[in-house]
């Protein structure tokens, strides 16, 4: 076990997909949807903001495969997970996605491996549910044979600026061992990871994020109509 797996290859998983690659370790890609692989097979881009160059690059380069294959995550020792929680009929997080892909992992699952959660949820999400069902399907236990940890996506993808290195990186472990692990993950990619207690804390602070940016554009909204 040696790669780094990011499973969603979407507007927040290809983006740091790519930085892993750069960063020089075996980085595998993984979508269900065999045109997104197809596409980054061959060097091309389906996102505006990512260059075709770049995905080209590491492609060639060895650095970066891509698959929709889930059977190769048995050659990772950490597994990202980028997948969408879109809004249900009452407008809460839908964990269709994300639980799916738990069920994908678990009977892969490696021990000593380490499992981060990306996509944006409610607190308890990492440590409830998502745990559960890994835990459930493989026999393994959170915090004692694999490492389990929540890290708030933090792609900016309306700045043209934006540049995934620079933007702090908040990590929340299941246990402070969890926590240690994924900083050091992250580490590698990012200038600045911030630790904080739990994964309940960092689910917490995406959603506080995103509720002050949505506050604020509101506002700056009915300003314009004024």
């Amino acid at each position: 076990m040696h790669e780094t797996a990011v499973i969603g290859l979407g507007y927040v998983g290809l983006p740091l997909c790519l930085q892993f690659a750069r960063s020089g370790g075996g980085t595998l890609g993984l979508d269900i949807d065999p045109a997104k692989v197809a596409a980054l097979g061959r060097g091309e881009r389906y996102i505006a903001h990512i260059a075709s160059a770049d995905i080209k690059a590491q492609v060639e380069g060895g650095r970066l495969r891509v698959s929709t294959d889930f059977t190769e995550l048995r050659s990772a020792s950490a597994i990202i997970v980028c997948v969408p929680t879109p809004l249900n009929r009452n407008r809460g997080p839908d964990l269709t996605y994300v639980l799916a892909t738990a069920e994908a992992i678990a009977p892969l699952l490696q021990r000593g491996s380490l499992v981060v959660l990306e996509s944006t949820t409610y607190p308890g999400t990492t440590d409830g549910e998502f745990r559960g069902t890994l835990e459930r399907i493989s026999g393994l236990e959170a915090g004692v044979d694999f490492h389990l940890a929540f890290s708030p996506e933090g792609e900016d993808p309306g700045n043209p600026e934006s540049d995934l290195r620079r933007m702090p990186k908040r990590v929340g472990g299941f246990t402070p061992e969890c926590t240690a692990k994924a900083c050091a993950l992250y580490a590698r990619v990012v200038k600045q990871v911030v630790p904080v207690s739990s994964c309940r804390v960092a689910e917490a602070a995406k959603l506080l994020e995103n509720i002050f940016h949505s506050v604020n554009i509101a506002l700056v909204n009915e300003l314009k109509l004024v």
